[in-house]
């Protein structure tokens, strides 16, 4: 009976945001081989584009379409996105395809020393399905809070530009103008790896943060990025106080600027 509310919950989603998909182009040069697939873009994935821009939009990289399961992520070195590998195979999620376009914002970590997991911040965008590899602009309106095997793996919530979403600013709003997307992608990523040897879910989550969490959330790690990991050769100008210049938008403070 569980299984049948979580996978009703998770199939009306799909229709709701249309990804009755069964594939998508990509957007880039695809290498394949039987063992790995990777996408090359117009520009290195991590480096090449701004995590920022001055409307107080942010980009995301689209690894995972709306409706897939192929687990990509972006090679931080190379710049390309490359099919994941487990146990020399790659991988698919064993489950529904994604409900949302998950991405990454390009420039930013979420460093280790921090708790992080040592990539960019993951972002979940909502809108119709788009090409893999391709870069997108959209308003951040929240955060996912999960704990994934008892470590802390936040995931940014992002209202797409020409979509559905696009006028929605906050959780609140997406929640009154779109009921039950919020508990669908809840469930989904908190179900779509499934249960662990002591019988519980292996991801749990706390629920969704506000806006000024996600605002926090890119602003640290974009500043933790330009801060700790750019080579010489790629930092920004910093300013007289020591800090890299950053699109910055009046109404998206971070916490303590």
């Amino acid at each position: 009976m569980k299984t049948k509310r979580i996978t009703f919950k998770v199939t009306c989603l799909a229709l709701m945001l249309g990804l009755a998909v069964a594939s998508l182009p990509t957007h880039g040069q695809e290498i394949a081989t039987p063992y790995v697939s990777v996408l090359k873009g117009e520009r290195h994935f991590l480096t090449g584009y701004e995590p920022v821009n001055k409307d107080g939009t942010v980009n995301i990289v689209i690894e995972i379409p709306a409706g897939t399961t192929a687990k990509y992520e972006t090679n931080n070195k190379t710049g390309m996105l490359e099919l994941e590998q487990k146990n020399g195979a790659p991988r698919f999620v064993q489950y529904l395809g994604y409900p949302v376009n998950y991405g990454a914002v390009p420039r930013s970590v979420m460093l280790k020393s921090k708790g992080g997991d040592g990539d960019s911040v993951d972002a979940l965008v909502l809108g119709q399905a788009v090409p893999r590899g391709a870069v997108v602009r959209g308003r951040a309106i929240g955060v996912l809070s999960l704990i994934d095997t008892g470590e802390l793996d936040d995931k940014l919530v992002v209202a797409m530009e020409n979509s559905p979403f696009a006028k929605v600013r906050s959780i609140a709003e997406l929640d009154a103008k779109f009921p039950g997307v919020t508990t669908i992608i809840q469930t989904w990523f908190t179900s779509y790896k499934g249960y662990g040897k002591d019988g519980k879910l292996m991801l749990s989550s706390t629920g969704f943060k506000d806006r000024s969490a996600a605002i926090k959330l890119i602003g640290d790690a974009v500043l933790d990025y330009e801060t700790s990991v750019v080579t010489e050769a790629d930092k920004r100008p910093l300013d007289e106080k020591g800090n890299p210049y950053l699109y910055r938008w009046p109404g998206a403070k971070n916490v303590g600027e």
